[in-house]
């Protein structure tokens, strides 16, 4: 009878917890992969008759290793593209070895000086307008930022512009004393009658001579007023490129500290050697002789000659003026002159002459040079005869 009940309550106990006790999968699936394994708890048996017994606990299932396969292989790092970068340029290399070489005190006013200018940076400083040095800067400018030259190379190409722009006016004024020059002995009469008339107060006589004057101009098919307003078409230009850039001197512009030449390193500093005033002067005299004919077409042989030799004396006196004008000042001045000595080298030519439709020059117009003992004679003279002009015109006044 008692084992009858024992095993009546085992019976039941065990159904009880064979059910309570299903098989449990597990649910990390990403810890161990695999097949799921079935995980049994630990049962009490406890009997209904006040016996229990302990069940034993399974011993420690042992996971299994997930297969090589499905171990996710570590994933290299992708590296971003990288840039080519340009290779540098021998300007570039050139300023950084400058960089390197100076204090570091300078370091941030080099590499000021270094950035390159933009369109508007003269107008923002005040150095361009409408005024004729306001547009030789802007023209500077513009050359400087559409090239990428050095400001070395940036002067002289401005002004080789400049001349360029002058080329159509200086041909024409070429045409013009080219066609005045077999009038020339009949112009200098109607001149010295002229003076006659000034001295004497001849009004009447005045208004003749500049009748007389026009007819002769007619004949020769020139234009009296654009004949004498042509020097000074010119002028502006000249002057305005003079004065625009001692400016980006004076201020100074930073950029004009790196000339990007290595024998003219600072345009903003004077020539130490004097070698651009000198060099100016120089040409300025050859610049004298080539033009020395054309100078004689349209004046007397004798006072072209004279001018000739004013300019030469001015030329050399100059030169310890020139000496303390900024470098940038004194290669306009140079570049300026070369190009005129060029200009005029090329239209002296009997085939440019005739494409250009310039009359040829007269075989006798070349004026003999005078010594400067006489050009002081002619000039003591001038003054003199001015002197007593004066002298007659107040001795008439009183009379009066």
């Amino acid at each position: 009878m008692l084992s009858r009940l024992q095993c009546v309550g085992a019976r039941s106990t065990r159904r009880y917890f064979t059910y309570s006790s299903a098989p449990l999968r597990s649910q990390r699936v990403g810890l161990f992969p695999g097949p799921p394994q079935q995980v049994r708890l630990p049962l009490a048996t406890r009997s209904i008759w006040l016996f229990s017994k302990k069940a034993e606990a399974p011993p420690p299932s042992t996971p299994t290793p997930p297969p090589e396969a499905l171990i996710p292989e570590p994933v290299a790092p992708v590296a971003a593209p990288v840039a080519a970068t340009p290779a540098p340029t021998p300007a570039v290399d050139d300023a950084v070895t400058q960089v390197a070489a100076l204090p570091q005190s300078d370091t941030l006013d080099t590499l000021a000086a270094l950035a390159p200018l933009q369109y508007g940076d003269l107008t923002a400083l005040g150095l361009a307008g409408w005024s004729p040095a306001g547009l030789s800067s802007w023209l500077l400018e513009l050359v400087n930022v559409s090239t990428g030259l050095p400001w070395f190379h940036t002067i002289i190409a401005g002004t080789l512009l400049s001349r360029l722009l002058l080329v159509p006016f200086s041909i024409k004024q070429l045409r013009n004393s080219a066609a005045l020059a077999p009038h020339q002995p009949r112009l200098l009469e109607l001149k010295e009658e002229l003076n006659r008339a000034y001295q004497t107060g001849d009004k009447i006589g005045v208004q003749r001579v500049a009748l007389k004057q026009r007819r002769v101009y007619e004949e020769s098919g020139v234009s009296m007023l654009p004949m004498l307003l042509m020097p000074f078409v010119q002028l502006p230009v000249t002057l305005g490129m003079f004065f625009g850039v001692k400016r980006l001197c004076a201020l100074p512009l930073e950029q004009l500290h790196w000339s990007g030449v290595s024998f003219l390193p600072d345009l903003t500093v004077a020539d130490p050697f004097y070698v651009l005033p000198i060099a100016a002067a120089v040409l300025m005299n050859v610049q004298l002789s080539v033009g020395a004919s054309d100078m004689a077409a349209t004046a007397d042989r004798t006072t072209a000659a004279h001018m000739i030799n004013a300019f030469r004396v001015v030329s050399v006196i100059s030169i310890p003026l020139m000496g303390q004008f900024p470098s940038g000042l004194n290669l306009y001045v140079l570049t300026g002159i070369a190009a005129m000595l060029m200009q005029t080298s090329i239209l002296r030519q009997d085939a440019v002459r005739r494409i250009l439709r310039i009359p040829l020059l007269p075989k006798n117009t070349n004026t003999k040079p005078v010594t400067f003992q006489e050009s002081i004679d002619h000039l003591k003279k001038w003054f003199h005869d001015q002197n007593q002009i004066a002298r007659e015109r107040a001795e008439k006044g009183k009379k009066w």
